[in-house]
């Protein structure tokens, strides 16, 4: 059933709006302040780099995620010309999965070594994108909540497109379960890996004649 006023579509996308918002400053928090800086002019290079550089590293990789998932959430909402009640349900269970980032994530700080707290991380991660990548199946499966001049060449790009963070998420549990010296230079990489795939494959979509049918 699709949903009429006061749920607007319009509303939905001010709360997703303001649900990534909230969770890109929430990150902040995360960025480490040793305790033992009494005073800012007692803090030295070594100190900073030691503590605070790779907290700082982490908050820069982690919203660029969050930034990735807000533009693929708002392409995917610029194709809808409405939703449901299925749709806003799940929708919800996204948000949520997008408040915990800033939770799941700090865990990354608290110790070198590897254990369950960056398996939450990237489990968060994979069960975002999965959510993602359902939505926009759900919405293709209900050609009514579509805008009418989406294509179907369109929709299958934006599908192959939402596909990238899970496929990466996949990637950073595996890398994970190997015991290497340089998994940290590797996770800080893993957090533009989607944006590279993307600009090389995912820049631009080839236009359709105008007599394709819609979805």
């Amino acid at each position: 059933m699709v949903i009429s006023e006061p749920i607007s579509k319009v509303n939905l996308e001010r709360i997703t709006n303001g649900i990534f918002a909230f969770t890109m400053t929430l990150l902040a928090r995360d960025i480490v302040t040793p305790g033992e800086y009494t005073k800012a002019a007692l803090i030295t290079f070594e100190e900073f780099s030691l503590h605070t550089i790779g907290s700082i590293i982490d908050f820069v990789g982690v919203f660029i995620l969050l930034a990735m998932f807000w533009m693929l959430f708002f392409q995917m909402f610029h194709r809808m010309k409405t939703y449901d009640y299925h749709f806003l349900h799940v929708h919800m269970l996204a948000l949520m999965a997008i408040v915990i980032i800033p939770f799941s994530s700090a865990f990354n700080n608290l110790s070198q070594e590897r254990t369950f707290a960056d398996f939450f991380f990237q489990i968060n991660y994979l069960v975002l994108g999965l959510i993602l990548v359902y939505l926009w199946y759900y919405a293709r499966s209900k050609p009514a909540l579509l805008d009418p001049v989406l294509t179907n060449a369109e929709a299958l790009f934006i599908s192959h497109k939402f596909l990238v963070p899970p496929a990466v998420a996949i990637v950073g549990i595996l890398l994970l379960l190997v015991n290497s010296a340089y998994i940290n230079f590797l996770f800080d990489i893993m957090y533009f890996v989607p944006f590279i795939i993307m600009a090389i494959f995912f820049k631009t979509h080839t236009v359709e004649s105008s007599k394709e049918q819609t979805v």
